[in-house]
């Protein structure tokens, strides 16, 4: 028996979008029909039935016209209406492949998702031969049970990923076969591929509290367990932290270039917004540690800072130490130009003043540690804690933590006027202002980059992780965390939510009602409170 097949343009009989009718490209064979939606809808008044094209009465006839015979002649001549296409024998892989590299640009987690997919795909299917036809209920769930067998689960206590996970997986799967079905490429029935999803289980979103935040940001270099990639990891979380939540993805791209006066502003790489975050003296003090015309004066390897330290109360030895550190400002002055002199001496003032802080406080660590009956549950010597159980232990400290006070908000002044100075220098502008992209500014390679974006996630969330144990914060610690606790206090201290969907950079309000109605969070009363007690005592 002969197959007959036709190709042809329709009014499709029921409403879509604002009450129009949308037009469709029909394909039949053996009088079975598939159709595909082309970015049309009409009144029926202004379909002609005799030439299947819209009337010249309508205002956009020319361009709907144009649209029609653009498709009719794209199916026509590409794939000729064989029974090549209308059996569904394209190969899944190659349109999988031009999807990722042509249609994510900046979107890396998109783009990671898909290249998972084709990953997965491949080694289930064991070739690149997969076509739609082959796509049906049985193979759905025979990809299910192999993504439960195969991919590595995130619990480390289970040896099998979560629902949500194959949830997903098999989510970005079916969109995909969703968009290659209004193609007219694959002709399955979807509706059937849903009901194998397993049951997605809403979790929990987890956020830090107070003195959790308060502990990651008064980190400094010369503590004992402190290395560069610790550091420059904890630079990127407080820095998320303190500009809005912004995501890592996001953060990791910042140029210099991007600063504008007193903003930050960049294009968002999933949504595609733009977002402006306020300049301020917590994100800027972060971002002073990665320029390149203030020197090094913490030396990584012996865990020192690179110069005297004078005592706060005076000694026989202030002298020398001025005509030291004075001598280093001239050798530092000569090879950086662009030297602030305020800048230089307000950052040997103020951690002069943390160190001796150190010193003086370490003769009462274990007098804290066995405070009382609680010692297994206290927190280390880094934390809120131990600084609120010091602090007053002696005149000497409450003097110095005065000073420190004083100490830090003047340096922090010096930076943010130098931060904004280094950011209008030409030379300057296309230069990442973290460390983790260098070498990358001029990459063209999206899939390169969107990779070296993914792995360096990874390695900074490890390092948060590493951080996290340091200071005994019992959570599963990443960066999209400062994302999550931003909003949770910004949220207890009555935060409009439109305000919260504009400071995040979502593109709707559901968005942010899911982040909100999922977190956990304080009174406006008591976040208030312990907001006020952390900038006293910076």
């Amino acid at each position: 028996m002969s197959t007959k097949r036709t190709i042809s343009v329709v009014l499709y009989p029921r409403k879509g979008k604002d009450n129009l009718y949308p037009v469709k490209l029909r394909f039949t064979e053996n009088r079975i029909s598939k159709y595909i939606t082309l970015p049309i809808q009409v009144e029926k008044k202004y379909w002609l039935k005799s030439t299947k094209r819209i009337s010249v009465s309508h205002p956009k006839h020319v361009e709907y016209n144009y649209i029609i015979d653009k498709k009719l002649k794209e199916y026509e001549e590409v794939y000729k209406v064989s029974n090549e296409f209308l059996n569904g024998t394209l190969n899944v892989f190659v349109d999988l492949e031009k999807k990722i590299k042509t249609d994510f640009k900046n979107k890396y987690g998109n783009r990671k998702k898909h290249q998972t997919l084709y990953y997965h795909l491949e080694r289930f299917w064991g070739n690149l031969e997969l076509n739609y036809y082959d796509i049906d209920k049985d193979f759905f769930l025979d990809f299910k049970n192999y993504l439960i067998e195969n991919v590595k689960s995130r619990d480390l206590l289970s040896n099998k990923p979560s629902d949500n996970t194959i949830f997903g997986y098999l989510k970005v799967l079916s969109s995909f076969l969703n968009e290659q079905k209004q193609e007219g490429k694959f002709l399955g029935d979807l509706a059937h591929i849903r009901k194998i999803y397993p049951k997605k289980v809403a979790t929990p979103k987890r956020t830090l509290d107070l003195d959790d935040i308060w502990g990651l940001d008064n980190i400094h270099p010369h503590y004992g367990f402190m290395r560069p990639l610790l550091f420059n990891s904890l630079n990127t979380f407080t820095f998320n932290f303190w500009s809005q939540g912004l995501r890592i993805g996001d953060c990791l791209r910042l140029k210099y270039g991007m600063v504008e006066d007193d903003l930050i502003v960049i294009k968002m790489g999933k949504t595609g917004r733009v977002l402006t975050i306020p300049l301020t003296d917590k994100n800027c003090f972060r971002i002073f540690w990665y320029l390149d015309d203030f020197p090094h004066l913490f030396n990584w390897e012996n865990k020192t800072f690179d110069f005297k330290i004078a005592s706060y109360y005076g000694n026989d030895d202030d002298e020398n130490i001025s005509e030291y550190n004075s001598s280093k400002w001239n050798e530092h002055k000569s090879k950086f130009p662009h030297l602030d002199e305020f800048l230089y001496d307000n950052f040997i003032n103020y951690y002069s003043l943390v160190n001796q802080w150190g010193k003086l406080t370490s003769e009462y660590e274990s007098e804290y540690l066995l405070k009382d009956t609680n010692y297994h549950i206290r927190k280390t010597k880094y934390s809120k804690e131990f600084y609120e159980f010091v602090k007053v232990k002696s005149e000497e400290l409450i003097y110095l933590d005065d000073e420190i006070k004083k100490s830090k908000k003047l340096l922090y002044e010096s930076i943010v006027f130098h931060v904004k100075e280094y950011c209008k220098r030409s030379e300057n502008k296309n230069k990442f202002i973290f460390p983790f992209l260098r070498g990358y500014e001029n990459e063209t390679d999206i899939n390169k980059f969107s990779n070296k974006v993914s792995t360096s996630t990874v390695l900074i969330n490890r390092s948060l992780q590493e951080i996290a144990t340091h200071l005994e914060i019992n959570k599963r610690i990443t960066n999209h965390l400062s994302r999550h606790s931003i909003t949770s206090i910004s949220k207890g201290l009555g935060v409009d939510i439109y305000d919260l969907k504009n400071m995040l950079g979502h593109t709707n309000i559901k968005q942010t009602e899911v982040y909100v109605n999922s977190l956990s969070t304080l009174t406006s009363l008591e976040n208030t409170r312990r907001i006020s007690n952390i900038l006293d005592n910076e």
